[in-house]
């Protein structure tokens, strides 16, 4: 059996708002958001406005394709939005209600992070349940 193949193609109309609301497709428990800062700087102030195209904030070219498959890692996928958009980004984790960044566990691939985050939800919400009685 063929497994699927997993990838963002991103075009000149592709805005901030359309990669991300594939990669959740793909990823649910996980979120990636775009900064203009060189350094990775994720302020308020640096994020890319989701709707502005990926051409207009970066320096990517015409059509390019992330490849987002499951086995690839956190660091892999960021170096190489980095390396075609000209971007910064950065993947992060939900735990419950919240969107922690990833950092230390960035050597896991894609599907491993979104399971991860799929079991502390998951736990969470039970806790929470149980504890409303």
């Amino acid at each position: 059996m063929q497994k699927d193949f997993k990838e963002i193609s991103i075009t000149g109309a592709t805005k901030v708002r359309d990669v991300q609301k594939e990669f959740a497709s793909f990823y649910p428990f996980l979120k990636i958001e775009f900064s203009k800062n060189e350094h990775g700087i994720f302020s308020k102030n640096h994020k890319v406005n989701p709707e502005n195209s990926l051409i207009k904030s970066g320096h990517s070219p015409l059509h390019v394709k992330l490849n987002v498959d499951e086995e690839r890692t956190i660091a892999e996928v960021e170096r190489d939005c980095h390396e075609l958009s000209g971007l910064s980004i950065q993947i992060c984790r939900k735990s419950g209600n919240v969107w922690n960044a990833i950092s230390i566990t960035n050597s896991w691939s894609l599907q491993s992070q979104n399971m991860a985050g799929e079991f502390i939800s998951t736990e969470m919400q039970k806790h929470h349940d149980s504890c409303k009685i």
